[in-house]
């Protein structure tokens, strides 16, 4: 156990690339999902692209670890919840509100090429602001809101274990949390079995409210808060963490790879004539295990490329400083190209068309959110970025870690 330490907390320079990574790989998912259920695509063409579909599993999780992280790594135990909330209001919701409205207009536009019944306006504004589907990545900023809200009581938990711990020395202290982590794991993956194999059940057996509210599960936080405890744990304990990954890295690789192909066998294995994306879905129990060694293998390949530095550092440096605008915009900029790619008859190219697809998007939503944060209102749109979004250290207050360092 450390003692008592007034020595500013280091800058964890791996978020940022992590967020880079997160962000490319839901722009992958989403510029695949444009392709992989054309009736023209060729089979080869529509096992490829549901495998790289599997392998990017891990985009959403990964930013829900990495807000976990931030939050606990920032908190210094005097939390003023109303600055804290306007501000994430700011940086977060107000970005999320001002794309809502650039979607519905967008997808109104292009659907019926007008807006519709103005006496329709507030009803389809309010239900896309809560459940939102013409931006339809956008349901994330709701999710990981909840966690934002309740904060404190995440941070008041979190506390009473760690004073716990630090009764325990050093190694007996990082066993047990490696022992809680492991139970709720456990319970975490009950959950994903229940919400795969008989929460489709329940909701159709109790009907009415109950059925709508379990058809929206994967917009509640509950459904996502083991990699927000994974993201604690690396913020109490960062360089315990970091050799964790580093020692085990091979056996992460090992483990990913196996589960790996055993779900891209089941994921074939339950498709007809079309690819059934749904054996990859995040509520899936399987999923979970597979995503859990893939973000520790993956943190591993950041913690490489961080020491290493060099253009790849760079280059991944700068979509993680824009990845949030670009997330938001991403959807946006697909829908542009998807204006061009939907009427083209790609029968045997549609592999190669949605890797170049991918690769428009990622470049061009990243460029449009590094132009929009140059104007005056681009806070609006993209959030904070440059040193304001890479801040990921705090001023020097006293500091006590769970974990040896």
């Amino acid at each position: 156990m450390m003692r008592m330490s007034t020595k500013k907390k280091e800058r964890i320079e791996e978020i940022t690339l992590l967020r880079a990574f997160a962000f490319l790989a839901i722009t992958m998912q989403h510029s695949i999902a444009e392709y992989i259920y054309r009736s023209d695509i060729l089979q080869s063409d529509a096992i490829m692209l549901a495998m790289l579909f599997d392998f990017t599993r891990f985009g959403t999780p990964t930013f829900v670890f990495l807000s976990g992280l931030l939050l606990f790594y920032n908190n210094n135990g005097k939390l003023s919840y109303w600055p804290f909330v306007r501000k994430r209001l700011m940086d977060i919701y107000l970005p999320f509100v001002c794309w809502t409205v650039i979607y519905w207009i967008a997808v109104q536009w292009l659907a019926f090429g007008q807006l519709g019944n103005p006496a329709d306006w507030p009803r389809t504004l309010l239900h896309e602001l809560f459940l939102p589907t013409y931006g339809y990545h956008l349901w994330f900023i709701p999710m990981i809101f909840q966690y934002y809200l309740l904060f404190p009581l995440f941070a008041l938990v979190i506390q009473k274990v760690r004073q716990k711990l630090q009764a325990k020395p050093g190694e007996a202290s990082f066993s047990r949390v490696f022992m809680i982590v492991a139970v709720m794991g456990a319970l975490y993956g009950i959950l994903m079995w229940l919400s795969s194999y008989r929460m489709p059940d329940w909701a159709a057996d109790w009907g009415g409210f109950w059925a709508s509210a379990l058809s929206y599960r994967s917009y509640y936080f509950v459904f996502y808060f083991f990699y927000f405890l994974l993201g604690a744990v690396c913020a109490y304990g960062i360089q315990r963490w970091r050799r964790f990954v580093e020692d085990g890295f091979v056996w992460f690789g090992f483990a990913f790879i196996a589960l790996y192909i055993w779900q891209g066998h089941e994921i074939l294995n339950h498709s007809t004539e079309t690819i059934n994306l749904n054996y990859a879905g995040y509520l899936r129990p399987f999923t979970f295990v597979l995503i859990v060694s893939q973000l520790l293998l993956l943190y591993g390949v950041v913690w490489i490329v961080q020491k290493r530095g060099g253009a790849a550092r760079k280059m991944f440096r700068f979509i993680g400083t824009y990845s949030f605008g670009g997330f938001l915009a991403h959807a946006f900029v697909l829908m542009l190209i998807s204006t061009i790619t939907r009427p083209l008859a790609l029968t045997g190219y549609h592999l190669p068309v949605a890797v170049l697809t991918f690769v428009l998007t990622a470049a061009g939503s990243i460029t449009l959110a590094k132009l929009l944060s140059k104007l005056s209102f681009g806070r609006w749109l993209v959030g904070t970025t440059g040193k304001q979004a890479n801040r990921n250290r705090i001023d020097a207050r006293p500091a006590q870690q769970t974990f040896p360092q």
